[in-house]
């Protein structure tokens, strides 16, 4: 006999909200769709039909599922569902109620780190910072897994194993969190898992660029490391390169040519969030000519805008934009209303 199904509202994209024997799902941008859960189905089952329904990132993100629950006819309450038992109790709900499909509403929620990233990134030890000549591309040998890498300003220390034995999908996850500099300059040099995970394009998904590059310590390091001088061009070029079209936050260099902002343009049609706030006339300037690659972009910041200029692109390209931010701005009336006309959702 073929497993009965059930009908299930998914709402995303929102928080739930309790109010007086009701609970509502709010946002700007709900997204609704309906799936069918089987009885007998998993907790986990459910969180893979969901994640799939949705495309939500599972890697960046865990969901608290609730359920819109029926006390009564006229009552209801939100029930978390959160193992076996919770998806059992909610597929019941039919039959118990009289009504016709369930609605479960999702919340987002940044995924921690698990418990041995959390090591890794915290404890502090006496250890030395390990790391080749800078030629061998992190090929140290197999005695670097004995000592204690350097992340940053963090010694780290890890008993009883070895660091290159890291399960290389939870060191992405800690690289990717690190920091530009501590990424570029310190990972890459532990041991060749270290290196080979630091190339991955899921480590470079936040460029948050040092304001200055030319800074004395920074520059001298990336020289002694990558073996010469870099223009602020070449630099940006270089890290855009890494992320391999995945980078969602970009905060660029004080300095930053238009020369790199258009290859920024040109190859991170993902971004959400890019900021260039900087009081740069040159960029500030162009800006308005490349919001038509950033189809997904929520949030800008830059120096100086024009509002008559770039409100026009954002509203055509960009649905899902929410925060305009200029350092340097100064509105009037008409512009403040013209802003407010034309991106009523604006922060």
């Amino acid at each position: 006999m073929a497993l009965a199904g059930v009908a299930v509202i998914c709402f995303w994209n929102g928080r739930v909200k309790k109010e007086q024997n009701n609970v509502v799902y709010e946002g700007a941008k709900v997204n609704v769709l309906p799936i069918k859960v089987f009885h007998g189905t998993t907790y986990a089952g459910l969180l893979d039909k969901i994640y799939a329904t949705t495309a939500i990132d599972r890697r960046n993100f865990e969901l608290n599922i609730i359920c819109r629950y029926p006390i009564s006819s006229q009552e209801y309450k939100p029930i978390p569902i959160k193992n076996d038992e919770g998806v059992e109790l909610m597929l019941e709900v039919p039959s118990r109620s009289g009504v016709y499909c369930i609605e479960i509403y999702l919340e987002e929620e940044p995924a921690p780190l698990k418990a041995e990233a959390i090591a890794l990134l915290t404890r502090e030890t006496n250890g030395v910072e390990v790391g080749d000549d800078g030629n061998n591309n992190g090929a140290a040998s197999s005695e670097l897994s004995n000592y204690s890498p350097k992340i940053g300003n963090k010694k780290l220390k890890m008993e009883g194993r070895k660091w290159d034995g890291l399960n290389e999908d939870i060191l992405v996850n800690v690289l990717g969190r690190v920091g530009m500099e501590s990424l570029l300059l310190d990972a890459p040099f532990v041991c060749k898992s270290w290196y080979k995970a630091s190339r991955e394009p899921q480590c470079w998904e936040n460029l948050i660029f040092p304001r200055y590059i030319s800074e004395k310590g920074y520059a001298e390091r990336l020289a002694r490391k990558y073996q010469g001088n870099w223009s602020v061009t070449a630099f940006v070029k270089f890290i855009v390169n890494r992320c391999c079209g995945n980078a969602k936050i970009i905060k660029l260099p004080t300095c930053c040519t238009v020369k790199a902002l258009e290859y920024v343009a040109n190859e991170c049609p993902r971004l959400k969030v890019l900021d260039v706030s900087s009081y740069n006339p040159s960029i500030n300037a162009i800006i308005p000519k490349y919001i038509c690659k950033w189809k997904n972009l929520d949030i800008l910041r830059v120096g100086r805008f024009y509002v008559d200029e770039i409100l026009p692109q954002i509203r055509l390209h960009c649905n899902n934009f929410i925060c305009l931010s200029a350092a340097y701005n100064y509105f009037q009336g008409d512009d403040a209303a013209f802003l407010v006309a034309s991106l009523p959702e604006l922060k």
